[in-house]
């Protein structure tokens, strides 16, 4: 063998092995790499309309999006005043006794159950915290505070007419106190006690263990203190109905708070004369029963006014009436009417009596000879 060719092998083995190395290299970057053909098939769909399906979904689901959004931001704007007027209610609504429930004394259970019915209802908004829609009312405030007024006033009265031992009757005394309005204290617990304190007399009456006052006695008293309300209210309202309005509303806070405080009042002085006389059997007298029922009527007007904006408008005033000049006529009639009856069912009051009841004849007869 030559020895010579040996190394000429050797080189060409060494150049074709470099060569192939190098291929792939040399192949990239003269970009040989064949590109991916498209099918033909796939060209069409550059000019395929889209599903309606898919569209109208796609729109009903960015109306959807947009409605709510809308009424996220209602909801957010008109949740408040909503629960304010969700909670305004004011429940004016005769005092209905259940005939299964014996009570000693009338008026009793007529507080009992308006207690009952303010903290189990709308609940005391005078104690609401700042943020409650409550915090922003005035016709229920006023209403709540012009009831326990008149409550802690009657409940007095009866004590007073229910002496024990030449004093006040201690619970009633104390049911007295307690319903009266402690600017800055809960109400919650002075009202449920002050109803503790109501039911104790009540159960002792019942038992003879205190003075039960007839309600023939408590009738001309409360008559007196409930004409001393309608007074005050008209005064009142006479001073709102004469003071200056600003603003352009038909009312201000203060002629509400005026308006429903009268309302509140006569409400209770309603119910309370109710009770009463539905308990007073020894009423026969005509003219009695005639003023009676002229009482009842003119307290019922005022107790019942409920318009849905209080207004206080002037005389020349065309869309809008003034509540509180009605209001302060309706009390002028009731206060009228109480100190008539509470005269005629006062002391020494047979002789008045007897001609008021021979009015009424006198009237009765001329009617029937009229027909």
């Amino acid at each position: 063998m030559d020895r010579s060719k040996a190394p000429k092998k050797k080189r060409r083995k060494g150049m074709a092995a470099a060569a192939a190395a190098k291929l792939p290299r040399a192949y990239e970057e003269q970009e040989h790499v064949p590109a991916a053909v498209e099918p033909a098939h796939f060209i069409s769909l550059d000019y395929a309309e889209p599903s309606p399906i898919m569209v109208g979904f796609q729109k009903g689901w960015r109306t959807l999006k947009r409605t709510l959004k809308i009424g996220a931001v209602v909801a957010l704007v008109g949740l408040y005043p909503a629960a304010m007027v969700i909670t305004s209610h004011i429940n004016d609504k005769p005092v209905f006794i259940p005939t299964e429930q014996s009570w000693a004394v009338p008026g009793i259970a007529v507080a009992i159950h308006k207690i009952a019915r303010e903290l189990e209802g709308a609940g005391w908004a005078a104690n609401r915290p700042v943020w409650h829609p409550q915090a922003r009312l005035t016709a229920l405030p006023a209403w709540q505070a012009g009831t326990a007024d008149a409550l802690s006033q009657h409940v007095k009265l009866i004590s007073e007419l229910s002496p024990w031992e030449g004093a006040p009757d201690n619970d009633l005394a104390a049911a007295a106190r307690l319903l009266t309005e402690v600017p800055g204290e809960s109400m919650r617990p002075r009202l449920t006690a002050a109803a503790e304190a109501l039911n104790r007399f009540d159960t002792r009456a019942s038992r003879g263990l205190a003075m039960r006052p007839m309600p023939e006695e408590i009738m001309p008293e409360e008559l007196a203190l409930f004409a001393g309300w309608a007074a005050e209210d008209r005064a009142a309202l006479s001073d709102r109905i004469n003071a200056v309005q600003e603003g352009g509303w038909p009312a201000s806070k203060d002629d509400i708070a005026a308006f429903y405080r009268a309302k509140a009042r006569a409400h209770v002085a309603h119910e309370m004369f109710v009770a009463n006389r539905d308990k007073a059997y020894t009423l026969s007298d005509t003219a009695i029963l005639v003023a009676a029922d002229r009482v009842d009527a003119a307290w019922e007007r005022a107790a019942e006014m409920k318009p849905v904006f209080v207004s206080n408008q002037s005389d020349s005033a065309m869309l809008m009436p003034n509540h509180l000049a009605s209001m302060a006529y309706f009390l002028l009639e009731a206060e009228e009417a109480s100190r008539h009856l509470a005269s005629l069912m006062g002391p020494g009051a047979e002789d008045e009596i007897i001609e008021e009841t021979s009015v009424a004849q006198a009237d009765a007869e001329l009617a029937t000879a009229q027909r």
